[in-house]
């Protein structure tokens, strides 16, 4: 057994109105850091505009800019902070975001990338805490900043209203991170096993009509995330009172139901099957 060689970067604030992970980061830095000296631990506030602003973001949606590098984009200031922290991340090392939802998400890891620590770690943790689950979130585009590393793992924990503090949700983060923290220093020759995960395979978008978005989410549906639905389900409510019901072929599970960040994009909820992954 041994510890983590490489830096581990914990990141909070990639959204400035996600008070949980800034918290952690401008909060608990040091406690971390005493109470795991073999690891080498570095506290980032990832978005320190959109902290300032109490917003999600200034410009663009900062976890979602690191895909456009490529690109010029000079009136947007996650632009150019994507790019600092790119160059920052860049180097060998483990990234842990934190993120919170306004879903019934509860304890949630995600993973984009399937490297062996990602899937050791969250199969630790999901020894540790029984009702934590890991989402399977490829990210081919590397648009996530926890993508910028292939050994990374974003912890999304609620449901919570943006710009608040809620203990539940504060004190479930840490102890998610302590116990990914507690693994790391103590990590096997060889990395084997089996872990049980929910990948994302389609988004599902609010229905619309020439004025918008003309219906919410069926009452049925609300706050059931990682519930089965297979068959017919009801999904959304018109606004005129009609129902609208989607079907499924196999039993799938949906994940961040009516998640007030992606209201702009319409996307109501995301849709997973659950699978194994071994490693």
């Amino acid at each position: 057994m041994s510890a983590l060689k490489k830096k581990i970067f914990i990141v909070g604030g990639t959204h400035g109105n996600e008070w949980t992970g800034i918290f952690v980061v401008e909060k608990y830095a040091e406690f971390f850091k005493q109470k795991y000296p073999q690891l080498q631990l570095e506290f980032i506030l990832a978005n320190p505009e959109a902290r300032k602003l109490g917003k999600r973001f200034k410009d663009e949606d900062l976890n979602r800019a690191f895909q456009f590098l490529e690109e010029k984009r000079e009136n947007s200031y996650e632009h150019s902070r994507a790019r600092e922290l790119k160059e920052k991340l860049s180097e060998d090392c483990f990234i842990i975001d934190f993120h919170t939802t306004t879903s019934n998400m509860g304890k949630t890891l995600i993973l984009t990338s399937y490297d062996p620590l990602n899937l050791w770690v969250s199969s630790k943790v999901s020894s540790k805490f029984s009702d934590a689950r890991i989402i399977g979130s490829p990210d081919p585009h590397k648009k996530y900043l926890a993508s910028q590393s292939e050994q990374s793992l974003m912890i999304e924990v609620g449901p919570i209203a943006n710009g608040i503090v809620d203990p539940v949700v504060l004190e479930g983060s840490l102890a998610l991170l302590d116990q990914i923290l507690s693994s790391l220093s103590d990590i096997p020759q060889t990395l084997n096993g089996e872990i049980d995960l929910y990948e994302e395979i389609e988004e599902i978008s609010y229905p619309e009509d020439k004025e918008g978005i003309s219906g919410y989410i069926h009452r049925d549906l609300m706050g059931k995330d990682f519930r089965p639905l297979s068959g017919g389900f009801k999904a959304f409510t018109l606004f005129n009172g009609e129902d609208v019901e989607l079907k499924t072929n196999e039993e799938l599970y949906p994940i961040f139901i009516n998640e007030a960040a992606y209201y702009p994009t319409r996307q109501a909820f995301t849709l997973c099957r659950r699978t194994r992954k071994s490693f």
